[in-house]
């Protein structure tokens, strides 16, 4: 039974053998077929490039189809049968290999077909016995044919007629002309750039030039190297045909302007072109628009405000600027302040928005910067801001003195800001004769509700009882409501009033007193003129028979020295008035004297009499209508009415002379009285020796020189005494 199994073994390993010897035989065949399929291949792809110069589309459908016949060949012709060989896919049966060995063999194939037939029937019969013993003598027949010699590896060689011309073909190519295989091979390889067909000439670019920052131009140059030159040449750009520059016989020219995306474009002279060349674009970096917040401060209560893409600004000082830039292409965006040496980033928000925030103090220059990665210092654009300042408040004031009252003062004025005003104020400050000052009093006036403010106040000078020798100075201030420098003021200019010494009142007295004696004099001598010319005149109309023109003109120049005459006793009373009023401010004279000072009073009041002034006109009137007598008559009053002024005058002189030297007398006895008592603290102070004897000499000199200056004073009241008609008894 064993015997019968190993004959079997056998036969199945033989014909094992020979299905591994058909695969060889399939894959030699094969790989003839394989490698002539594409040598011819490869040659026709290359001669239909080499003639049809194919663009980059055709050369790879060329490059594609040589690679897809080439795999499938050697899938299918070589790769399948090595496979088939280690028994990898579908292989043939045994049954198919007894075919193939009885076509070969014809005596063993129905025995070998014979004995798998039987082997295939015992596995299943009952008498698998018999069956074995049957299939053992067949195979015992048939297990020295060799099967494998039914197969003749070395008819192989008749394929090689399909692939040797093809090799011959391209060698014979490659030496009689490479350039068909080479240069077609290279570009059919190189199938995603382009090429041009061999021309007379060509065109050259510099690639590494090809680059141009966006919206800028970029001025492109064109070499031509050949035999023969183009005369002219064209470019073309987005389906656009241009002609190029000719700069000389060997180049040409042309600018790309404002160039803002990448641009192809091709050369061509004739029948040449050239390649597609591409203009790479740089993009650049680029403020679209900005949006500035001006956060103006709370006090000038001005409501903010937005403006967009507006760079140079005026704006009130101590204003927020919050900038939001939109920009496209920019990594990077900074500003530069002129007040500010360093440059500061802006914060990024999003890729393509920046943000700045800078309060502004004082007018300034700010330089917005912007960069990428490829252009770093790409672009930068200037503006200016100017700043309005908060002004100082103005306060203006007009000044009005009572007619009756020269200590009574009126103030209206008016003050305004830009902004508004906070407090309002009137200040005075009173220094003494000595140089010592009183602390500034304040007095608020009216709240302002509004930038402009009107005010009115009232100062009476009594109410400040200022002492001889006083000085009151005054001013009106505003204040506004700046928040960023702090509060402001302005003030209108400083007013003063000096009230005087009493050496001041006293010399301001006696030159009063000079100048009403010297007006009274005056008055008292053109009186005694006026009344002989009013004689004389009266006389004359007396002889004539009608008033003459040459008559009402001396009468007229009569009436206005009258005029002239009442209106210097109307200065005279004016001073004697003002030395009265001055009189109260230091000195309190005896009743007597203040008697005689209001009889005086009473004369000068006497003495501006009304009649004679009606009088007057009517004499006018009278030579206006040649009235004589009348005239005379009027003339002949006013003579007595003159007549009567003069007596008043020289009674009103003798007066106040008397008046005079009583006064300056009192006052002087008055003075030797203090000084008197400043010796004897003197001598006092002399004895105690506390202060230093210089000191004490220097106060010994001043007493002497007042007491020198009474003693002259005296004198000359003395003086004034004896011009008197009756001397009074002075000591």
């Amino acid at each position: 039974m064993a015997n019968q199994k190993d004959n079997y073994a056998i036969l199945i390993d033989k014909l094992d053998n020979f299905i591994r010897k058909y695969y060889v035989n399939n894959m030699l065949r094969g790989a003839l077929y394989t490698f002539g399929l594409i040598i011819f291949s490869f040659i026709a792809f290359a001669v239909l490039e080499h003639f049809f110069y194919f663009g980059t589309g055709g050369r790879k459908l060329l490059f594609f189809s040589f690679i897809g016949i080439s795999l499938a060949a050697l899938g299918y012709l070589v790769i399948r049968p090595i496979m088939q060989y280690f028994h990898l896919g579908q292989v043939i049966s045994h049954q198919q290999a007894a075919h193939i060995i009885g076509d070969h063999f014809e005596n063993v194939k129905d025995k070998l077909l014979n004995v798998l037939q039987l082997r295939d029937q015992a596995d299943n019969s009952t008498s698998a016995e018999l069956l074995f013993a049957s299939i053992n003598q067949k195979s015992e027949k048939i297990k020295l044919v060799p099967f494998r010699s039914a197969i003749d590896l070395g008819s192989n060689r008749k394929y090689l007629k399909y692939a040797l011309p093809p090799l011959l073909l391209l060698l014979v190519l490659l030496f009689a002309a490479p350039s068909i295989i080479t240069d077609s091979t290279n570009r059919i390889i190189r199938n995603n750039q382009e090429f041009v067909r061999a021309a007379p000439f060509n065109f050259t670019i510099d690639r590494d030039e090809l680059e141009v920052v966006q919206f800028s131009d970029f001025p492109l140059t064109i070499n031509v190297e050949g035999d023969v030159l183009p005369d002219e040449a064209f470019i073309m750009v987005d389906n656009y045909q241009y002609r190029l520059q000719k700069d000389s016989p060997s180049s040409f020219s042309y600018n790309f302007s404002n160039v803002n995306k990448d641009t192809e474009f091709k050369l061509y002279s004739g029948s040449v072109e050239s390649e597609t060349y591409t203009l790479d674009v740089i993009e650049k970096p680029n403020i679209a628009g900005f949006e500035i917040g001006l956060d103006f401060p709370a006090y000038i209560g001005r409501p903010d405000e937005s403006l967009s893409s507006v760079g140079d600004l005026i704006v009130p000082q101590g204003t927020r600027l919050n900038w939001v830039f939109e920009s496209k292409n920019t990594d990077d965006l900074s500003i530069k302040f002129s007040s500010n040496k360093k440059i500061q980033p802006a914060k990024a928000l999003t890729d393509e928005q920046f943000t700045y925030s800078k309060q502004v103090l004082r007018n300034d220059q700010y330089t917005i910067f912007i960069s990428n990665e490829r252009l770093p210092k790409a672009d930068s654009i200037t503006y200016l801001i100017s700043v309005v300042p908060d002004l100082h408040p103005s306060i203006s004031v007009e000044r009005f003195i009572d007619s009756t009252d020269s200590k009574l003062l009126y103030f209206i004025g008016e003050a305004s800001d830009d902004y508004g005003l906070t407090n309002l104020s009137f200040n005075y400050q009173i220094t003494d004769e000595q140089g010592i000052q009183q602390p500034l009093a304040s007095l608020k006036l009216v709240e302002p509700t509004d930038r402009t403010t009107q005010y009115d106040h009232t100062l009476d000078i009594n109410e400040l009882d200022l002492k001889p020798g006083d000085k009151l100075t005054y001013y009106f201030e505003a204040f506004d409501n700046d928040a960023i420098n702090g509060i402001k003021s302005s003030k209108t200019s400083m007013m003063a009033f000096e009230k005087p010494t009493i050496e001041e009142f006293e010399a301001k007295a006696e030159e009063n007193n000079e100048s009403i004696k010297e007006d009274i004099k005056e008055a008292l001598k053109e009186s005694k003129k006026i009344q002989e010319d009013l004689k004389k005149l009266r006389d004359k109309l007396m002889q004539e028979q009608e008033i003459k023109w040459q008559d009402k003109k001396e009468i007229e120049k009569l009436m206005e020295r009258q005029k002239e005459l009442e209106e210097k006793m109307k200065e005279a009373k004016e001073k004697f008035d003002e030395n009265l009023k001055n009189q109260e401010e230091f000195d309190q004279p005896q009743e007597d004297i203040l008697e005689k000072q209001e009889r005086l009073q009473e004369m000068f009041e006497e003495i501006q009499n009304p009649e004679m002034q009606e009088l007057m006109e009517k004499i006018n009137q009278l030579m206006q209508e040649l009235e004589k007598d009348v005239t005379l008559e009027m003339m002949e009053d006013m003579q007595l009415s003159d007549e009567e002024m003069e007596m008043q005058l020289d009674r009103m002189l003798e007066m106040f002379k008397q008046l005079e030297v009583e006064k300056e007398m009192k006052d002087q006895l008055e003075k030797l009285e203090e000084l008197a008592e400043k010796q004897e603290e003197l001598a006092k102070e002399t004895e105690e020796g506390e202060k230093d004897q210089e000191e004490l000499m220097e106060e010994q000199e001043e007493l002497n020189e007042e007491f020198k200056e009474i003693e002259e004073k005296l004198d000359d009241i003395e003086k004034k005494n004896e011009d008197l008609e009756n001397p009074k008894q002075l000591g």
